[in-house]
């Protein structure tokens, strides 16, 4: 009987565990709630400014279970929300949200179609003012449209923006071409036509071009801002005197540029238009082309591989020079970028990062947790927004093309 009796109550013990597990498995539900916070700072005036952030807090809705959600939130200058932004937080798992001052200052602009420095001054004839701005919650699981919750609407109300709108950059032509007028701003009027320009789609490359009618036996130089004769010029040699090119090459010429006031003079250009690159992207080897004509220009664009085989130094504008050995290039402009590395045995880890700016921004990996993903050569997938790296575990050592084509959201790798 005791034997029976033992037997009898293990299975009930067992029975309870297994019922304990069963209350332990998620079930999802659809939430029904979400409530954001009142900013404690609401009352209280935020001159925006880049490099800072503005927080809102949520509640975590109820999905049934303690899920992780993805949390961002949409802005408006109206309460309605008849026009709104989406904002991407800085964690975006997180309830308590941190959103850049730089990304709510453009979306001020784009609100109220500010898209130059013209309508900025119409629409803030005085200077930037402090407007009321709402905002709303927004979270959701990842493939799970059902999930998908807003919250009510708060406000900040005292929000001055600053002109927030990305241009393209510019320097200056200045010689025989202009009439060596005075580089300096009471002459920018005068200047406002002799401008080579960034691409729109290449902002911040430092690769400026413009078609240009030279007259005959020109000689000119450039000029980064409008200072002086003395500061802030690029040319042929450092000294004050002009170096002559006689000939194009296939009318082209392409030669190196310094910072120094040694004009570049061409005395066999016959006079007309001509193409002008000057590329300053690397200020250690700066260079300038000229092609005879009207010429179609296309800026090479760069994304970073990061990882194990350069060393996992951080993604940030002062590593710029240690990535330059680690970039895929776009060279025709049709969006798909290319490099072939040498990576050694056992450092095939790593993902991509569109720009240079925190280990939290521009990232794109195999999956969106930060956790790597085993694969097998050769590969070919998709990539996602996150920092799930890729990892070759039997990579021996050797060299390995990359490609990352952005108009598919595809990547493929091989051994050469």
């Amino acid at each position: 009987m005791k034997r029976i009796s033992i037997f009898t109550t293990m299975a009930a013990l067992l029975l309870g565990f297994t019922s304990c597990e069963q209350d332990r498995d998620p079930v999802y539900q659809v939430p029904t709630t979400f409530e954001l916070n009142t900013p404690a700072l609401q009352n209280q005036y935020v001159s925006l400014t880049e490099g800072s952030t503005l927080e809102l807090v949520c509640s975590q809705p109820d999905y049934g279970y303690s899920a992780v959600a993805n949390y961002s939130a949409e802005m408006s200058l109206t309460e309605d929300f008849a026009n709104p932004v989406s904002l991407s937080a800085i964690d975006k798992t997180q309830a308590r949200m941190s959103f850049k001052q730089e990304d709510i200052a453009i979306a001020m602009m784009e609100l109220q179609g500010i898209d130059s420095e013209e309508k900025y001054a119409e629409v803030y004839p005085d200077g930037p003012t402090f407007d009321k701005v709402y905002f709303r919650a927004v979270c959701q699981l990842d493939g799970v449209e059902s999930s998908r919750i807003v919250s009510n609407v708060v406000s900040y109300n005292y929000v001055q923006p600053y002109f927030a709108i990305k241009l393209p950059g510019f320097i200056y032509l200045v010689g025989s071409p202009e009439g060596w007028a005075g580089p300096t701003e009471s002459n920018a009027a005068h200047y406002a036509d002799w401008r080579l320009f960034e691409p729109n789609e290449a902002i911040g490359s430092k690769v400026y071009s413009g078609v240009f009618e030279i007259p005959a036996a020109a000689m000119f130089r450039f000029y980064t801002a409008l200072t002086g004769w003395d500061a802030d010029s690029y040319g042929s040699q450092e000294a004050d005197s002009p170096v002559q090119f006689p000939d194009f090459t296939e009318g082209s010429f392409t030669s190196p540029v310094v910072k120094g006031k040694g004009a570049f003079e061409f005395p066999n250009w016959p006079g007309g238009k001509m193409t002008i690159t000057v590329d300053m992207s690397d200020e250690k080897n700066i260079s300038m082309t000229c092609t005879a004509g009207e010429a179609s220009v296309v800026v090479t664009k760069y994304i970073y591989l990061v990882g194990a085989p350069e060393g996992w130094a951080g993604p940030t504008p002062e590593n710029a020079d240690h990535y330059k050995e680690w970039r895929l290039a776009d060279t025709t402009g049709d969006n798909i970028y290319e490099g072939e590395f040498e990576i050694e045995a056992g450092k095939a880890m790593f993902r991509f990062y569109t720009e240079l700016a925190s280990w939290e921004e521009n990232s794109l990996g195999a999956q969106e947790p930060d956790q790597a993903v085993d694969c097998s050569l050769p590969y070919s997938g998709a990539y996602v927004p996150g920092k799930g790296a890729w990892n070759f575990p039997g990579w021996d050592g050797g060299t390995m093309v990359i490609s990352v084509d952005m108009n598919t959201n595809s990547v493929s790798m091989s051994k050469k």
